[in-house]
């Protein structure tokens, strides 16, 4: 049984990829290298990730809305200067 030497994820023998972060697996492990431990889930950590990735759609959405409102504005100049 191999692990993911990123995050210590258990993988099977014939894996390339960890299916847990993504991170490139080589064919041969090393020996000598200990896996990292399993982060360990709690309910904190849950809602700390929950409420920065809300923070994060919620400015990607006011930049998304920006962008738009410019764009809607330079069309409607355009438009009237023509």
């Amino acid at each position: 049984m191999k692990y993911c030497p990123n995050c210590g994820a258990q993988l099977s023998d014939n894996a390339n990829f960890c299916g847990s972060c993504g991170t490139r697996v080589d064919a041969a492990p090393q020996a000598s290298e200990q896996p990292k431990k399993q982060k360990v889930f709690s309910m904190d950590n849950y809602r700390a990730n929950r409420e920065a990735q809300k923070q994060r759609l919620a400015k990607m959405k006011w930049w998304h809305w920006a962008i738009i409102t410019i764009g809607v504005v330079m069309l409607t100049m355009m438009k009237l200067g023509a």
